[in-house]
């Protein structure tokens, strides 16, 4: 299913190389200086069990790049993007990598949380359906089973998605039947049969079931929804007090992902580093190399391209906004800047 390694990783813009290769010049500049001087520490939770969107954090450490940035990084597992979200605005760690819709979500609910990088800035979320037997096209979606989950960041857009394909949830005729089930059965539900697709991220769905029962995407992107994808977020507080740092921490993410994304051989080291790093979570190399490569189709929308990485756009803020007050998940109304900072990426 998989295809040569050289065809895995989608080229990034020769602008957003270059900055990352300023990022790499940052950080090597740092390093004689940092090496004088204790190592800083800081947490950083991630949404759930390694895979592949973590690879910059995981290659950063593999590397050294944090050392040279004089940070000491713990990369913590999550149980979920929400869990981590409330974590972080709890102070129970220092930095967040999650999907930034649903932090913008948890901010609107009080939680103090903010954006301070975003690198899969186009939505992700998507319908996948079996590759052979499913439709072609998301109109024929009406009769389906499908498998989501409650907790699951998908859920609060099923009905929005829906609608714009013009269906209603249910059985019948013009309808699809979603179906809620438990986070560690999603998956396996969709590969047994048991439903005829599962609503989750293309970069993470496809590749989990591509030996077992290969999956088309139907992207909510597609249908004029728009929200950020995974990106890094801190309180209000931390981006305060520690700024220096967490500007070191964006100039590491942002070298890593530079070099995963601007030559396909990377990918596969970039896999082995999440493996390495993580000897006990018997991780398939092939499914981590392929959730890499997708992630990086969700890394530009129109109003990021040629930008540095991890950079967001105030336009595509706006975007998400709508969609996610169109979907009645935010409880209070807050201007776009109220969600995400652009302070701590370098120019």
């Amino acid at each position: 299913m998989m295809a040569e390694n050289k065809s895995l990783a989608p080229r990034i813009t020769r602008r957003a190389l270059i900055a990352g290769a300023s990022a790499v010049a940052l950080t090597g500049g740092l390093r004689k200086s940092r090496a004088q001087t204790a190592l800083e520490s800081i947490s950083v939770r991630v949404d759930f069990a390694p895979w592949g969107v973590h690879a910059a954090l995981h290659l950063a450490r593999q590397k050294g790049w944090f050392k040279e940035a004089g940070l000491d990084v713990d990369v913590q597992d999550g149980t979920g993007t929400l869990n981590t979200i409330n974590l972080v605005g709890a102070g129970r760690s220092d930095v967040g990598l999650v999907q930034l819709g649903p932090a913008a979500i948890g901010r609107s609910n009080g939680v103090p949380v903010k954006s301070i990088a975003g690198y899969l800035r186009k939505v992700d979320l998507a319908i996948l359906v079996d590759a052979d037997k499913g439709p072609k096209d998301a109109k024929d979606l009406a009769g389906l089973k499908i498998a989501c989950f409650a907790g699951s960041t998908a859920a609060p857009f099923i009905d929005v998605f829906l609608h714009r394909l013009g269906f209603e949830r249910g059985e019948g005729p013009k309808k699809v039947n979603f179906v809620m089930v438990s986070p560690p059965s999603m998956v396996s539900t969709y590969a047994s049969g048991g439903a005829d697709g599962f609503m989750s991220l293309k970069e993470f769905g496809e590749p989990l079931v591509m030996k077992t029962r290969p999956a088309r995407s139907f992207l909510a992107a597609n249908y004029g929804i728009a929200y950020p994808s995974y990106g890094l977020m801190a309180t209000e507080e931390t981006i305060s007090k520690r700024a220096d740092a967490l500007r070191r921490l964006n100039q590491t993410q942002s070298r890593a992902w530079g070099y995963i994304l601007g030559d396909p051989a990377h990918v596969d080291e970039a896999a082995q580093a999440i493996i390495a790093n993580r000897p006990n979570s018997q991780l398939d190399p092939e499914i981590l190399r392929a959730q890499i490569a997708q992630s990086g189709e969700f890394f530009d929308t129109p109003n990021t391209k040629g930008k540095p990485i991890g950079w967001q756009s105030p336009e595509d803020w706006k975007l998400a906004v709508a969609s996610m007050t169109e979907a009645g998940l935010l409880k209070e109304t807050l201007p776009p800047d109220a969600f995400f900072t652009n302070d701590l990426i370098g120019s």
